[in-house]
């Protein structure tokens, strides 16, 4: 085994591991911005709750945060059926997920 046939396996796990740090790097910042943004209307909705400015059915608000996170929940489910990294072979995948993983949790 020479090393010139060595380089198509090297390029696609080092390819597939700076894939692997981007998403997960963002995927990490896209999580932070839309529970600040989330955090922030329910600080809001209860603070004017608390000045009595207006009237909050929480029964209705969890309801419908169920709703959503089920439905975010299974097309999550969908986009990883569709797109599965496994059928772009091992080398890749391997090393896209330990770029994600390593992303997301230090990112």
């Amino acid at each position: 085994m020479n090393a010139e046939s060595l380089i198509p396996t090297i390029t696609s796990i080092g390819g597939g591991f700076f894939i692997g740090v981007i998403l997960g790097y963002f995927l990490k910042k896209i999580i932070k911005i839309i529970m600040f943004i989330a955090g922030g209307m329910l600080g809001l909705l209860l603070y004017l709750q608390q000045q009595e400015i207006i009237s909050v059915n929480f029964e209705k608000v969890e309801a419908s945060s169920a709703f959503i996170l089920t439905w975010v929940s299974s097309a999550f489910d969908k986009i990883t059926q569709i797109g599965d990294v496994t059928s772009l072979g091992i080398p890749i995948a391997a090393s896209m997920t330990a770029g994600f993983t390593i992303a997301f949790m230090r990112g």
